[in-house]
C-alpha cells in the first residue's frame, strides 16, 4: 500500500529521525489494519458482523462518509473491479511505461455490482455483503497523512508536513513563508508553486498512470467509475484541492475527476480552493487557489 513516496518535513531538524520513526509506525499499523492487497490484513478477514479494531472502524467510517457525501463518486466498494482489472499484489510487475487500455491477469473474475450502501458499520461491528470487496485506498491514504501530521505535531511540538504521493497534510506552525509545494501532473504539464499555511492540506488526483508531485512520482492512481467498471471519461487530467484536512481535499479532488463536466459548478458551490487541468492542459481555478502561482 505504501509503495508510493512518503515524505516528512519538520521545522526542527533535530526531531526528523524521531518523526520518521513515528510515521513509519503509524503507516505500518494502518497497512496491517486496512490494506486490500495484504491477505493478512484485518480487513481481509473482516465483514461478517464481528467487531473490528477502532483503527479499521475509523478508516471504514471515513470511506463510507466520502461515498455518502459524493453520492458514490468516491466509492470504497470497487475492490473487486480493481482486482478484475489487474490491480492485485502482483500488478506492480506489469506496469508499462505507456498507458494501456486493458491488462489481463489470471482467470476471469466475476463480481457483483458494488453497493456501498449495503456495507454496515455499527460502532465497531462491520458487515460487508457477500461478493463485495472494500478498497479504502483513496480515503485511507489521505487519512493516514492527516493522522501522521497530527501525531508528529503533538508528540514533537514542531511544525510538520507529511506527504504520501499527492496527499499532503500539515500541522503545527509552518515556516514563515508557508510550506512550498510544486503541483504538477508531469514534466510537460503546467506547474504551480504554492505556499501551504500550517494546518492546511492539499490533494491531487490524476486520470493518468503517472503523476508527479514536485519531483516524486506515483504510479497507477486507482479511479474507477462504479457504474461502468472503467476509468471515468477523461475531462480533466488532474484535480488539485486544498482543505483543512487531506481527507477532505482527496474526496473533493477525486470526485471532481469523476464528475467531469459538472466539476466546475460543484467546486464553485463548495468555494473550495482548487485547480483543474483539462485534457488540453488548460487551467481552471476556484476559490482562493492563486492563478499567479503558475510557473
Amino acid at each position: 500500500m505504501w509503495d508510493e513516496p512518503v515524505r516528512v518535513a519538520v521545522t526542527d531538524p533535530a526531531t526528523l529521525d524521531r518523526a520518521a520513526e513515528l510515521v513509519g509506525g503509524e503507516l505500518a499499523a494502518i497497512d496491517v489494519a486496512a490494506s486490500r492487497l495484504r491477505p493478512d490484513s484485518e480487513l481481509a478477514a473482516a465483514g461478517d458482523g464481528g467487531e473490528v479494531s477502532p483503527l479499521l472502524a475509523e478508516l471504514v467510517a471515513v470511506a463510507l462518509a466520502a461515498a455518502r457525501e459524493t453520492e458514490g463518486d468516491v466509492d470504497p466498494t470497487v475492490g473487486a473491479m480493481l482486482s478484475s482489472l489487474g490491480n492485485d499484489p502482483d500488478f506492480g510487475g506489469q506496469v508499462a511505461s505507456e498507458p494501456t487500455r486493458h491488462v489481463q491477469v489470471g482467470q476471469l473474475a466475476v463480481y457483483r455490482p458494488p453497493t456501498w450502501e449495503e456495507v454496515r458499520l455499527d460502532e465497531q461491528r462491520l458487515t460487508i455483503p457477500e461478493g463485495v470487496t472494500l478498497d479504502l485506498s483513496v480515503t485511507m491514504r489521505a487519512r493516514a497523512v492527516d493522522r501522521c501530521a497530527s501525531l508528529l505535531a503533538a508528540s514533537l511540538d514542531v511544525g510538520v508536513l507529511v506527504a504520501i504521493g499527492g496527499d499532503v497534510a500539515t500541522a503545527g506552525p509552518a515556516p514563515r513563508t508557508g510550506w512550498p509545494l510544486v503541483v504538477r501532473d508531469g514534466p510537460v504539464d503546467p506547474a504551480a508553486l504554492v505556499g501551504l499555511p500550517g494546518g492546511a492540506a492539499v490533494s491531487t488526483a490524476s486520470n493518468h498512470h503517472r503523476r508527479h508531485w514536485d519531483t516524486s512520482e506515483e504510479l497507477l492512481r486507482q479511479i474507477v467509475d462504479p457504474e461502468t467498471g472503467h476509468a471515468p471519461r477523461e475531462v480533466w487530467r488532474t484535480a488539485s484541492v486544498s482543505a483543512f484536512s487531506a481527507l477532505r481535499a482527496a474526496v473533493v479532488a477525486n470526485a471532481s475527476l469523476a464528475r467531469g463536466v459538472l466539476a466546475p459548478s460543484w467546486l464553485q458551490a463548495l468555494s473550495a480552493p482548487a485547480r483543474l487541468v483539462g485534457r488540453d492542459r488548460s487551467l481552471r481555478f476556484f476559490g482562493t487557489w492563486p492563478s499567479q502561482a503558475e510557473t
